[in-house]
């Protein structure tokens, strides 16, 4: 594939770019601002021993009470995003691939708003901080964000779907690795409101390239009446469309189709990979704090470097592969593996040393996502692009409320004895995802292209002649 042509499918990759860099630009210092909070709710406001994360990294109430609140922060956002997803996933299929992009964006610059209020006037309740929750989550959260980049990604580039998503992965994990690395030395050396501050600028120029960029597609009309009007109207209209989103997702992994079976079964595969991811996401702050004691700073220098180490392999090694000798199945695989291995190394985690060296196991984490993302989508027809990606969305939401549940509920009970346990689970859990996309795979890959009844065989000379022209680069 020539390097122009590679480059000419960018286009939702740069607000993704954007808002990844400004989400985890906030990761680690909204983390930080919880436990701020809360020690000084507990030791009277002293602001000046709370800023010091020596002085009470250990201190196990805060742990919990800590964990407790971003439990509640999570299913304040998450709740309401899975609803406004399904709609924005239905919008997307037959009414609007642009206005779905840009409604989640929104919704992130209003939360960030009240972050800066809420940051500025630092001794006010750490609960003022789910307004921003709820706002984001009204409008879709992240959730949404992933599934209409997705979405539009396909929909707009249908022949090179291995690589538009993963050049998303890229997006994201270029985000990840420039926000992360910059958020606690930016919040130490501006504080906590000028960070914020930073955050809402990037937001507001990812919702500037949308609104000029991001191009609409031509859709039948099938809304409802144009001339039905008022709250009650469009309450009802609401209403039915979520009926109706809900019956056509259930159609889609309900029809009869080549591989159903191992649709539903790599469905099942990916939200459980998709659970211990967000599990371990929400506690890893609060456990390397814990066990080396560190702070917004230390984690984002480490969580910068993880994110560059596992971006570079999904935008080199991850096409290179896809291209000239794995499947995206494999690749999902592969990803699997080592992700294994770097869980089993966090569980036993000493010194920093040892952490600084996971960075190079967890280089193949980001095939997970892209392999699995990749491989389902080429089980479904053209035209079904939008609901599956809405139901990953929506899996992706579920297991989200399950994983932040259990994680953050279950993980200050073994500080007493074991604080790694939940790491250790987690890998003997990812046996389950393993096997069923490496069997799925070889499956898929051993079956005669006639009984796929023509979508594999399309999605394989898709992939065919990319690889040749890739070939040429």
């Amino acid at each position: 594939m020539k390097i122009k042509k590679y480059f000419g499918l960018l286009g939702m990759e740069i607000p993704l770019f954007l808002y990844m860099l400004g989400s985890y630009l906030n990761y680690p210092v909204f983390q930080n601002l919880i436990y701020e909070k809360e020690c000084l709710l507990k030791y009277d406001q002293n602001i000046t021993f709370c800023r010091n994360v020596s002085a009470y990294y250990d201190d196990k109430d805060i742990q919990s009470a800590s964990n407790h609140f971003y439990f509640i922060s999570s299913l304040t956002l998450l709740c309401p995003s899975i609803v406004t997803t399904l709609l924005l996933g239905a919008a997307a299929d037959y009414k609007s691939i642009k206005i779905p992009l840009i409604i989640p964006y929104v919704g992130c610059i209003l939360g960030t708003i009240n972050y800066v209020f809420q940051s500025y006037f630092i001794h006010t309740s750490v609960y003022l901080l789910l307004i921003s929750d709820a706002l984001f989550g009204l409008c879709g959260g992240f959730i949404a964000i992933i599934s209409t980049t997705l979405t539009y990604g396909v929909k707009t580039s249908i022949r090179y779907r291995s690589y538009r998503i993963a050049g998303v992965e890229g997006a994201i994990g270029m985000g990840g690795t420039v926000g992360y690395a910059l958020s606690g030395t930016v919040r130490e050396s501006l504080g906590y409101a000028a960070t914020f501050l930073i955050i809402l600028g990037v937001q507001l120029c990812a919702l500037i390239y949308l609104l000029f960029r991001a191009k609409e597609m031509k859709y039948e009309s099938t809304g409802p009446d144009e001339h039905t009007y008022g709250i009650t109207a469009l309450i009802s209209t609401t209403g039915k469309q979520l009926v109706t989103v809900i019956r056509e997702f259930y159609r889609v992994l309900a029809k009869s189709r080549p591989f159903r079976v191992i649709l539903a079964l790599n469905l099942l595969a990916f939200g459980v990979e998709m659970l211990i991811f967000s599990g371990l996401q929400d506690i890893q702050y609060s456990y390397l704090r814990y066990k080396l004691e560190w702070g917004d700073k230390k984690y984002g220098w480490f969580s910068g470097l993880s994110y560059g180490v596992t971006t570079f392999a999904v935008i080199v090694f991850y096409p290179l592969l896809r291209m000239k000798l794995m499947s995206d199945g494999m690749l999902a695989t592969l990803g699997l593996f080592f992700k294994m291995i770097s869980l089993f190394m966090f569980a036993f985690l000493q010194n920093e040393a040892m952490a600084y060296s996971i960075a190079v196991v967890v280089m193949f984490n980001r095939f997970v996502s892209t392999g699995f993302r990749a491989f389902i989508s080429s089980l479904i027809e053209i035209q079904e692009q939008g609901k599956i990606f809405s139901v990953i969305a929506l899996l992706e939401g579920i297991t989200t409320l399950i994983a932040t549940s259990i994680y953050n509920n279950v993980y200050p009970k073994t500080l007493e004895f074991f604080p790694g346990l939940l790491y250790l689970i987690s890998a003997a859990l990812l046996l389950v995802p393993l096997i069923i996309v490496s069997t799925s795979d070889f499956i898929v890959r051993k079956t005669p292209p006639e009984v796929s009844e023509g979508i594999l065989n399309s999605h394989n000379d898709v992939i065919d002649e990319v690889t040749s022209t890739g070939s040429n680069s």
